[in-house]
């Protein structure tokens, strides 16, 4: 290892920013990093910007710079990703929670009641962000959470565990609805969508770092959508609510597909935090209410 030269907190953010060249956001990426070694806060990063950065610190920054540098996304480095205020474990064997995720939530929260005594699917769980999320906004609420995964299982159950809603959420692996058995009140699902073909497209980080199969989803990228409206008959209780990220481009297809189950005029689409389209949902309370 290289002499250490000794620097100021602020002077190796500043250092650590310039490496990473190929980020969209290196300050922001550098920040997380830094505050993840240090352990504090951004007030505490901001306060302590012209204190000296030790060399044990110091050396450990440079190393997960590097990973940044080498396109490792920031979320697998730190281990952490927050989502819906809340912060969640992620591994290399979970996707990373995305924030336009939240629409889905957002949904939920608009069409049903606080206080409503939901039984809840969460399809293809991955790290649980997405059910974990519902039950902060539903207390009476129960969920399961399904992933052909062990070890993304494995994740998710730390986290419902570590954030409180151990004793409301259920894990089971299988594919989408097949494990489970009676009706759901919502019925969410974060499934993969991208088509294999599109796959040379993808940012480095993502196509070299997070699960296939949690990418990808046959020629159309449509695949998963297909299987899991297969089997929602038998499975949505009545007056339920069913609600399906998808890719901005992909909501007019998805729409057509749930159709085949779902009224017309219960089937709506869903807006990220940039007002792209998000998702597809169908709400069958909306038909059962006559608006």
């Amino acid at each position: 290892m290289p002499d250490y030269v000794p620097v100021t907190i602020g002077e190796a953010l500043r250092q650590g920013a310039a490496r990473l060249t190929n980020s969209d956001t290196p300050q922001l990426d550098a920040r997380i990093l830094q505050k993840h070694v240090l352990g504090v806060d951004d007030g505490a990063l901001i306060a302590r910007a012209n204190d000296m950065m030790g060399e044990a610190d110091a050396a450990l920054f440079a190393a997960l710079v590097a990973r940044r540098a080498s396109a490792e996304p920031v979320a697998y480095i730190t281990g952490v990703k927050e989502f819906w205020s809340l912060p969640f474990s992620v591994s290399p064997e979970v996707l990373i929670p995305r924030d336009d995720s939240g629409a889905l939530i957002e949904a939920a929260v608009k069409r049903r009641g606080r206080d409503e005594p939901l039984r809840i699917a969460d399809l293809g769980t991955g790290s649980g962000c997405l059910l974990c999320a519902s039950l902060s906004e539903f207390p009476k609420a129960q969920g399961v959470g399904v992933d052909r995964s062990a070890a993304a299982l494995a994740v998710a159950k730390t986290n419902a565990a570590a954030l409180g809603f151990g004793e409301r959420a259920s894990f089971v692996a299988g594919d989408w609805l097949s494990p489970l058995s009676g009706v759901f009140d919502l019925i969410i699902a974060n499934p993969p969508y991208i088509a294999v073909t599109e796959a040379p497209t993808l940012a480095r980080d993502v196509a070299a770092y997070e699960p296939r199969d949690a990418l990808f989803a046959g020629p159309d990228g449509l695949d998963a959508y297909r299987a899991i409206i297969r089997q929602l008959p038998g499975h949505l209780a009545e007056g339920g609510l069913v609600l399906m990220e998808c890719g901005s481009g992909q909501t007019g297809a998805l729409a057509g597909i749930l159709h085949e189950l779902a009224p017309e005029n219960t089937i709506f689409t869903l807006y990220d935090l940039a007002e792209r389209p998000r998702g597809v949902g169908f709400d069958l309370r909306k038909r059962q209410k006559g608006d």
